[in-house]
This record gives C-alpha cells, structure tokens and sequence, in this order.
C-alpha cells in the first residue's frame, strides 16, 4: 500500500516585524493521504510557527511574492526535519485511511446469522421482547 500525499494551506498569520512588512510567521495547512490501490484519502490538519530572522533579511520574500509551493516547502521542512513530527502525521492518515479501508462492524443479537429475530433474555434482564 502506497500513499501519495498532497498540500494545502489554509491561512497565514502575518505581521510588521522592524523594517519588514507581512512577515508571515505562521501557517495552518492540510495534508491529504491517498491510498494508490482504493483512492481512500485520510486527512491531517496542522499548524506550524515559521521562523523568521530580522539580520537575515537577503532571505526575506515579500508577501505578495509569496507562492503557495514556497509556504509549504517552509511547512514541509519543519515537520519533517530534526525535530519534527512527521512519523506522527503519517500514522494519523494512515489510521483514517484504514478506518475507512479496513472498517470492522458490530452485529447485533438479532442480526447474527442464526438469529431469528427475537432477542432472548438473560437471568438479569427479565422477559423476552
């Protein structure tokens, strides 16, 4: 089983930080797994604070310059990275993916296959139905 996952952010939280205008310093994204042999998507919502270095403004891109691909690869670095949580998100999609994929149902008394339809009482409930 293979999941491809794929991208999105949601909103950004910006502000003036010295000299600098929009400074994002913040991101809440979404990540969807699929599943490549049933199409089975599992989802994970997350939000993750972004650094930023006022001195290191050769690095600093305007908002308006910003791209949705530049956020996420921001996004990516940090829950993948040294102390990131990524094992962590994978294991929360691929337990919504087999939720959905591997589903377990409870059956009821009265839809057992030997059932006839009446529920018979035990000693503590009383009577039949």
């Amino acid at each position: 089983m293979a999941v491809s996952y794929s991208w999105k952010i949601t909103q950004m939280t910006k502000k003036t930080v010295g000299d600098n205008d929009n400074v994002v310093l913040h991101a809440r994204w979404e990540l969807i797994g699929t599943e490549s042999s049933t199409g089975t998507e599992g989802r994970f919502v997350g939000a993750t604070p972004l650094d930023f270095d006022p001195s290191s403004t050769d690095e600093f891109v305007q908002y308006g310059d910003l791209t949705q691909d530049l956020v996420i690869g921001w996004v990516s670095s940090s829950v993948t990275g040294p102390r990131g949580y990524w094992d962590h998100i994978e294991e929360q999609i691929q337990k919504k993916i087999d939720e959905v994929d591997d589903a377990v149902e409870e059956v009821n008394e009265e839809l057992l296959p030997w059932s006839t339809g009446s529920v018979t009482p035990t000693p503590d409930t009383g009577s039949a139905e």
